[in-house]
């Protein structure tokens, strides 16, 4: 799921767009940290995070894309403090989403902050210094409060408790996405089957360079990212998602070991890839330089759509 691209040109294409119809509405959340290893979960997906790179960030995304018409969905901030590379005592991390319609006033949905007090060499793992503030709702909805023992530090024996605050919340005005008309399915071995063979037959697209049936199989999620910004061009963000780079830079692995790889399930079972799990999903689909060195790793999702298993992000 992308797109931090459509976030930086949201607003300017919101006060472009005219009708004002269903379709006019976006949802963005903004993610802020400082000293912290956080998730932005939406609607179970892992939309941003700092588990790699810095750990004090402030950026935003249009999440549209992973919400659902008419239907409660959730936002969620998975936390956990991390060492600071400046003595601090202050660890934090926040989402604020925004709901933005043409010609209208944008409107914080809801806006929370998990914190850790780590005055007087708190150990992380005191209960005792997080909290969870509310700072701004428009949504009547409790935060829901609890622990995630998924990641596993580098070295650790086992993983810490990380604090998670979630909040649901209805949505409306947006597209009326094709993952959202999908068939739930049984996370079973039968799924698993199909899914693998979708997968060799992407790798066997990207291992002749075959691009333009690759546009073919992701054009619904292309044309969806592209209603996202109001506009038309897929070019666009088929080009930004990595894919082309990799082609001209790299080779695809043709053999990965699926053994490695389990199915992974998102909105209410409707939505699938093969991931290996953990903080993170390590898709089949890795291309490597001469050097043999992973260059770039692309993480599509597949939907059951008239018994047929197409991709749709």
């Amino acid at each position: 799921m992308k797109k931090l691209l459509a976030a930086c040109v949201l607003f300017i294409s919101l006060n472009s767009f005219g009708g004002g119809n269903m379709d006019s509405v976006r949802y963005t959340a903004f993610f802020n940290t400082k000293n912290s290893n956080c998730i932005l979960s939406v609607n179970g997906l892992d939309y941003l995070s700092t588990l790699k790179g810095s750990r004090s960030i402030s950026t935003g995304s249009d999440i549209t894309d992973a919400l659902e018409n008419n239907s409660e969905n959730n936002i969620g901030l998975i936390f956990f403090p991390s060492e600071p590379e400046v003595k601090s005592d202050e660890y934090y991390c926040d989402v604020k989403l925004i709901r933005s319609v043409f010609n209208g006033k944008d409107e914080v949905v809801t806006y929370f902050k998990t914190v850790f007090d780590g005055r007087g060499n708190r150990p992380y793992s005191d209960p005792n210094g997080y909290t969870i503030q509310d700072i701004n709702d428009n949504t009547g909805n409790a935060i829901i409060k609890g622990i995630s023992n998924r990641i596993k530090f580098k070295g650790d024996e086992k993983p810490e408790n990380w604090l998670t605050a979630y909040r649901k919340f209805t949505v409306s005005g947006i597209p009326e996405w094709k993952w959202t008309k999908a068939s739930p399915q049984k996370n079973e071995s039968a799924l698993r089957g199909r899914l693998i063979e979708s997968y060799k037959d992407l790798i066997n697209d990207l291992k002749s360079s075959d691009l333009t049936t690759i546009k073919k199989k992701y054009s619904i999620a292309l044309d969806e990212y592209a209603k996202t910004d109001f506009t038309d061009d897929t070019e666009l963000f088929f080009n930004s998602i990595g894919i082309v780079n990799a082609v001209q830079k790299g080779k695809v692995n043709s053999n990965p070991n699926w053994d490695d790889f389990k199915v992974l399930a998102y909105q209410n079972n409707r939505m699938f890839c093969l991931g290996i799990g953990g903080a993170s999903r390590m898709s089949p689909i890795q291309f490597f330089n001469a050097d043999g060195k992973r260059i770039f790793s692309w993480n599509p999702f597949f939907a059951v759509i008239d018994n047929k298993i197409v991709l749709v992000r």
